[in-house]
C-alpha cells in the first residue's frame, strides 16, 4: 500500500481544448503505474457552495427519523432510487456502514417507453424526493449533479480524441460525449458513511474496505467529490479534516498495486467504469477502488465515534438500449447481471 499524486488537469485546458491526451493516457490508460483516476482543479467559482450544501444534507437526511427515511425507500427499483441502506451486498454481506440517496439529477421523469419502465425500473422511474422532511434536498442533489455532469462532459471530449487516434475504425469520436449528452439513465448517489464504533487499530488494521468493499463502477465515467468529514457530535456539521491519515479512497492501479488517493476539496475526480472499458477494448479500464475507514488507535475505540463520511458520486453511463457487449448485449440487459452482484434478486419485488 502507497501514496500516489493522481493526474491533474486544469478546468480552462479541458474547455479551451487544449491536446491533453498525453494526461488523459496517463490517468486512465492501461500502463501499469496508471490509477484510472484523474482529477479537475481550477473549477468554476460556484463548486465549492454546490458540494458543501448538499455534503452537509447527507448528515443531516441520514439523522431524519427511520419512519421518514423509509418514504422515500423505493424497493421495485432494487433501492436504486430514494434512500438505501442495508440492501447492498458487499464482501458476501448487508452493507449497513453507508446509505446512499439515489435520483437522476438530469431529469425526474424517466423518458422512456412504457415497456422500458416495466423491464428497467432500476434506472427508468420518477425520482424519489424527501418534499416533507428535507425539501432542500432536491434542488441541491439536482445543482451538483448537472454541474459535475457538464465538467464530465469536457473530460469526455479529450477521452474521445484520445481513444479514436487508436481506434479509428471501430471507435466513434464522440462515443463518450454522445453517453453523456443523449442517455437517459445518468444516475447520481449521495453517500454518508456512518461512524464507526468501537473499530480499533488492533482489531482493523488490515480491513482495508471498511466502509466500502472492492469494487468497478459499471457506467462509462464517474464523477466524485472530494468527501466531507463531518462530527456529528457538535452542531451546525462543519466540515473537519479526517484525524486517520489512512482512511478514505483506495485504487487498485493497473499494475493491481494499491494506492491511496486523496481528492482537494476543490477539486473534482472522474474514474472509468466497466462500461467504457468494453467500448474502448481496455484501452481504457474500469477502476477498482473501496473505502477504509476511520481506525481508532488502540486502547480508545470511541476516539471516531461521531466522525461521518459524505461524499456524491455521479454516474455517466450509455442509454438501455446501447449494445456493450461483444455478444451483443444492451446496457440495460447487461446492466442487470451487474447487479446481481450487489443485491439479492428478492429485492426486485416490492
Amino acid at each position: 500500500m502507497t501514496q500516489n499524486k493522481a493526474v491533474v488537469i486544469d478546468y480552462q485546458d479541458l474547455v479551451t481544448n487544449k491536446d491533453v491526451s498525453a494526461q488523459i493516457e496517463e490517468a486512465f490508460g492501461s500502463h501499469d503505474h496508471c490509477l484510472g483516476l484523474l482529477l479537475v482543479k481550477n473549477l468554476p467559482p460556484t463548486y465549492l457552495a454546490l458540494r458543501e450544501r448538499l455534503l452537509r444534507l447527507a448528515s443531516v437526511f441520514a439523522a431524519l427519523p427511520e419512519d421518514a427515511k423509509d418514504k422515500t425507500v423505493h424497493a421495485a427499483s432494487r433501492y436504486s432510487f430514494g434512500w438505501s441502506c442495508g440492501k447492498e451486498i458487499m464482501n458476501g454481506k448487508p452493507d449497513v456502514s453507508k446509505g446512499s440517496y439515489y435520483a437522476n439529477p438530469m431529469m425526474d421523469e424517466p423518458e422512456a417507453s412504457k415497456a422500458l419502465q416495466e423491464q428497467f425500473p432500476e434506472y427508468c422511474h420518477p425520482n424519489v424526493w424527501p418534499k416533507d422532511s428535507l425539501p432542500e434536498l432536491e434542488q441541491a442533489f439536482k445543482e451538483l449533479g448537472q454541474f459535475i455532469v457538464g465538467v464530465g462532459a469536457q473530460v469526455a471530449k479529450t477521452c474521445d480524441a484520445f481513444v479514436h487516434a487508436q481506434l479509428p475504425t471501430t471507435f466513434s469520436p464522440t462515443h463518450l460525449q454522445d453517453v453523456i449528452q443523449k442517455s437517459k439513465t445518468t444516475k447520481a448517489r449521495l453517500l454518508h458513511y456512518f461512524p464507526q464504533t468501537g473499530v480499533t487499530e488492533g482489531e482493523k488494521r488490515d480491513d482495508m474496505d471498511s466502509w466500502c468493499g472492492w469494487h468497478l463502477d459499471h457506467g462509462s465515467l464517474t464523477g466524485l467529490t472530494s468527501a466531507m468529514f463531518v462530527d456529528e457530535s457538535k452542531d451546525g456539521l462543519q466540515e473537519v479534516a479526517c484525524p486517520d491519515k489512512e482512511a478514505g479512497l483506495y485504487i487498485r492501479n493497473r499494475g493491481q498495486q494499491v494506492i491511496q488517493v486523496s481528492i482537494p476539496r476543490d477539486h473534482l475526480a472522474f474514474q472509468t467504469g466497466e462500461a467504457l472499458q468494453l467500448a474502448t477494448r481496455g484501452l481504457l479500464a474500469a477502476t477498482p477502488h473501496c473505502v477504509r475507514g476511520a481506525t481508532a488507535p488502540e486502547g480508545d475505540p470511541a476516539r471516531y465515534a461521531t466522525l461521518a463520511r459524505n461524499t456524491f458520486a455521479v454516474f455517466m453511463q450509455p442509454s438501455l438500449e446501447t449494445v456493450v457487449t461483444e455478444d451483443g448485449r444492451s446496457f440495460g440487459e447487461w446492466t442487470k447481471e451487474v447487479l446481481d452482484r450487489y443485491y439479492d434478486k428478492e429485492t426486485k419485488e416490492v
